[in-house]
């Protein structure tokens, strides 16, 4: 029986490695939003086509975007998030950012294309942190009711 609460234990042990990892994960992805974001400038693109890419038996589609620098560049660009669907009309206005310094490098400005990923690591590591906080506590509940001179 003692086997089976040591497999657990470490079964916990992985849940809070995963849990710490997907919450250091997390702040990379926040801090890389936030950098971009610091060294951005905003503009209004459109959705000029998609790239479609097969996924499996599935298709992927990402947007490109067409947008005008501050110094008067076309740019056109991929957007960053690819979907099973085409997430905009073709001609739709969406609004970018953009590093000054290499126009090329945009980004969708929307919630779900910037902060997604920052925010599913949170979730999971979250989660994470948690199961394996109460599988712990668990196997010492049990493991203190047992007797002492139990077989192992």
């Amino acid at each position: 029986m003692r086997l089976a609460f040591r497999i657990l234990d470490l079964a916990a042990r992985l849940l809070f490695a995963l849990g710490v990892g997907c919450l250091l994960l997390a702040g990379y992805l926040a801090w890389m939003t936030l950098n971009f974001a610091r060294e951005a400038t905003s503009t209004t693109g459109e959705v000029v086509s998609y790239i479609e890419s097969p996924d499996g038996d599935q298709v992927r589609y990402r947007p490109r975007i067409r947008f005008r620098t501050a110094t008067g560049d076309i740019v056109t660009t991929s957007g960053q998030l690819s979907a099973a669907t085409k997430r905009f009309e073709i001609g739709t206005q969406v609004p970018v950012v953009y590093r000054t310094a290499k126009p090329t490098e945009a980004r969708v400005a929307l919630f779900v294309d910037n902060w997604l990923g920052a925010c599913l690591a949170t979730v999971i590591g979250l989660v994470g942190l948690a199961g394996g906080y109460l599988v712990r506590r668990s196997i010492r509940r049990e493991l203190a009711r047992m007797p002492a001179s139990s077989p192992g």
